[in-house]
């Protein structure tokens, strides 16, 4: 699965990485991108971050692979929004995490289902928890909802989708 990171948006969500990040801009984007390599490591997803270059050191933008995790950042002028949506379009990924409601809404529309970052982030943590203790603590299995109604034919794909993570 192809894993696309809105990167700021899923810092500033996440308790441990907001005050990573508001010590130092670096070293929020370290942290997230150590756990996300620790993840891909164990369930092998292909894993895109974006930031918006402006934050970064480069005003040029680029890419560079990180412990395993490609790095986007958005070059001068053009947000990381932007980036993301223009990957959506292309079909570059199978998933977007953001918060961001008109990111998450042009994904769908792209066909790219989303993930709540919180929801992302327990993934992350539970496989990183899963390969240092070997499994899963019985409150951390995933969640099953219950009911007699079948769901529509995208929701069903989005589950099978997340179920994955």
């Amino acid at each position: 699965m192809r894993i696309l990171v809105d990167g700021y948006n899923l810092i500033r969500r996440i308790p441990e990485l907001s005050l990573a990040d508001r010590e130092d801009l670096e070293r929020g984007r370290d942290a997230l991108v150590d756990a996300l390599s620790q993840y891909r490591s164990g369930r092998g997803h292909k894993i895109t971050v974006v930031f918006d270059g402006a934050d970064s050191y480069s005003q040029e933008g680029g890419v560079e692979k990180v412990r395993g995790i490609a790095v986007i950042y958005s070059r001068h002028g053009r947000s990381a929004d932007d980036v993301i949506i223009s990957m959506c379009r292309k079909g570059n990924a199978d998933l977007l995490v953001t918060e961001d409601s008109e990111l998450r809404r042009k994904a769908d529309d792209s066909g790219v289902p989303s993930a709540h970052p919180e929801f992302f982030w327990d993934r992350v943590q539970g496989e990183i928890y899963r390969r240092l203790k070997g499994a899963l603590p019985e409150d951390e299995e995933p969640h099953h909802t219950a009911g007699g109604r079948r769901l529509k034919k995208k929701d069903r794909k989005v589950k099978n989708l997340l179920s994955r993570l």
